[in-house]
């Protein structure tokens, strides 16, 4: 198991109480809906080098603040 979130990888995080499994890809890769996020948005790059307990917040665009766990990555 990696030690730390890098592109390619697949991370369990929680963000606001709900458990969702995304990888970490580059910008042509992108699929939101089959949980492929890219490495240079806003979740995808506060994850990069995070490693499983991390705890964080993200802003998004619209200003918000999420609070995001790393449960696991794979």
């Amino acid at each position: 198991m990696p030690l730390e979130v890098n592109i390619g990888s697949v991370v369990t995080v929680k963000i606001k109480g709900k458990f969702q499994e995304l990888q970490i890809v580059g910008s042509s890769e992108v699929d939101v809906a089959a949980g492929r996020i890219s490495y240079l948005s806003p979740v995808g790059s506060a994850l990069l080098g995070k490693a499983v307990g991390a705890q964080f917040g993200v802003e998004l665009e619209n200003g918000k603040l999420v609070p995001v766990e790393v449960v696991e990555i794979k």
